[in-house]
Order: C-alpha cells, then structure tokens, then sequence
C-alpha cells in the first residue's frame, strides 16, 4: 500500500508539471459592403402605358402600374454607421407626368434586417434628384429569392400638370444607390 501511494503522488506530480499552454492571436477583418440589387421577373425592364379616354371629356388614364421587381440589399457598415438607399431617375420624364415609387414594407427571411432598425421613410415621386426611402441600414442582408424576401417596388405614372402633357414614347432609369449616412 505505501508503494502504491508513493507511485500515485509522483504520477500525479507528473502530470501537473506536464501541462502547458499556448496562445494564439486571430486577426479578424470584416470589410465594408454596401451591395444593392433588383430581382425582376424575367426582366428588368418596366413598361408603363397610359390610356387613351373612349368618351370625350374624360380623362387620360393613369392606372398603369407595374409591381414586378424587388429591392435586395446587403450591407456591413463601420461602427456606429449606417446607411440609406436613394432612387432617382436618369433622363427626363415626359412633361407633366411624374413617377411615383410605392415600396412595401420589408418581407422575407433575411438575418439581420429588422422592422425595428431600418425602415421605409414613405412613398416617393421620382425625379432626377436622388430621395432616400430606406433609412437607417447598419448590418443586414434581406435574402435572394425572388417574390419572398426584400421590397416589392411598385412604379405608377400620375399627371401633374394637364397643360405640360404631350403624346410620345419616353424611356428613362431608375437608379438605386446605397450609401453611407
């Protein structure tokens, strides 16, 4: 019994001198992203008519509207940052007429982006000054699938000013831009 105690202290002496640590430094570098994108139907590509009254005295139809694309985003900002996305128009829009963008609310299931932190500031006309409608993005990523994760866009056409308005084809962009607040 005394060598078995005698052999148990000095293998557990052992052991304990046995252990050692050792250290590792990890690096870890996030970069900045700021990525928007649009997820169309089969193009991107909007048409939008207006009609022609069959009773004179009626007026011009403005009830186009075409809700086909959505708005995708992914963003990573610097600390305490955050970020808006802006639509503007590149051209210029038939006189008379103005592009209204309805955006919904937010739908889909992408990791970080909460109701809570960013949001849609409101419906807007478009014109060739850029206006923000998504406000307050820190990080966030909204998901790729088309019709179930992002913002449904919605373009509409609504007459202004019935004495500026003339016949014709127009064709202008819509520009989407994210960017630092």
């Amino acid at each position: 019994m005394k060598y078995a105690m005698l052999l148990y202290g000095v293998l557990s002496g052992l052991f304990s001198y046995a252990q050692t640590v050792a250290n590792v430094d990890v690096s870890i570098s996030m970069p900045s992203v700021a990525l928007v994108d649009i997820l169309p139907s089969g193009s991107n590509s909007v048409t939008l008519q207006m009609t022609a009254p069959t009773e004179a005295g009626n007026t011009i139809g403005t009830s186009s509207s075409n809700n086909t694309n959505w708005l995708i985003f992914t963003s990573a900002v610097t600390s305490g940052g955050s970020r808006s996305i802006k639509g503007d128009v590149v051209g210029t829009l038939p006189a008379g007429i103005r592009l209204r963008l309805d955006i919904s609310a937010y739908v889909g299931a992408g990791l970080g982006f909460t109701g809570g932190n960013s949001y849609v500031t409101a419906n807007k006309y478009l014109t060739n000054t850029p206006v923000s409608f998504i406000d307050n993005i820190k990080g966030a990523y909204t998901g790729i699938t088309y019709g179930s994760n992002g913002f449904q866009l919605t373009y509409s056409l609504e007459i202004q000013n019935y004495a500026n308005i003339r016949s014709g084809t127009s064709n202008v962009t819509v520009r989407y831009t994210m960017v630092d607040n």
